[in-house]
């Protein structure tokens, strides 16, 4: 019986001092971010409404930021944009402006789209993009004319 009491104690110890011991593992965490990009249109038509002959006529909403882009992203972009002939066909610039953060009042940069522009590249963050249009207006006939502009956000 003695040997029996004296072995539970000397476990004990054992025990306890596994217990005390440290141990510890270096564990590798890897990720791969892919690139982001996030691009919400907040409009999906203008409408310049009734118009008279004249140059640089600005689309209602412009001043108030109507025409905006919400992008978030973390890889450089380019915006590109193009316009299909009017309908029915007629000569009538279209004009094209973009700004950061705040609505269009008057851009410097309005950029004609008779043909494929690019602008940018746009840098990686959160931002709101405005945009704007302006139309030249010549004479023409009296009527409904129509066009569809396509706009495209993509990597730089």
């Amino acid at each position: 019986m003695k040997k029996a009491l004296l072995i539970f104690p000397i476990a004990g110890l054992l025990l306890v001092a596994l217990a005390a011991a440290q141990v510890s593992q270096d564990i590798s965490v890897t990720a791969s971010v892919q690139p982001y990009i996030s691009v919400v249109f907040n409009y999906n038509a203008v409408d310049f409404g009734a118009v008279y002959p004249g140059e640089k006529i600005p689309a209602p909403g412009n001043a108030q930021g109507a025409y905006n882009v919400s992008i978030k992203t973390n890889t450089p972009l380019v915006v590109s944009a193009i316009r299909t002939d009017w309908t029915p066909s007629v000569w009538m610039p279209l004009w094209f402006g973009v700004q950061y953060d705040i609505p269009l009042l008057a851009p410097q940069d309005q950029i004609g789209i008779e043909t494929p522009i690019q602008i940018g590249p746009i840098d990686v963050g959160e931002y709101i993009h405005y945009h704007g249009y302006w139309l030249d207006v010549p004479i023409v006939s009296p009527g409904n004319y129509s066009t569809t502009v396509t706009i495209t956000y993509q990597p730089a």
